[in-house]
């Protein structure tokens, strides 16, 4: 079954990390001060974010959802994003 975007905030921090594994597909990084962040696509219509912290190399204990028309969050990864390497165009 795939999530929403509530039913991703009412999970607690692991359960979301294993839904992001199954059920996200990885569009693009950045960085952050010392974290790198991944951003997801969840089959749900939603985007989460993943923080990891490279120099401590873990997961970094916050995830953050969000839904496309929440535009200033996507200009981060513009410039990463191809769109044709997504299948898009």
């Amino acid at each position: 079954m795939d999530l929403s975007l509530d039913q991703f905030n009412t999970l607690d921090f692991e359960a979301q990390i294993v839904a992001v594994w199954d059920q996200g597909r990885f569009i693009a990084t950045r960085y952050e001060e010392e974290d790198t962040v991944g951003l997801y696509y969840m089959r749900g219509g939603f985007f989460v974010e993943l923080f990891y912290n490279s120099d401590a190399n873990h997961i970094v204990d916050r995830t953050r959802p969000f839904l496309s028309h929440d535009r200033d969050s996507l200009e981060d990864y513009a410039v990463y994003v191809n769109l044709d390497d997504l299948g898009l165009i």
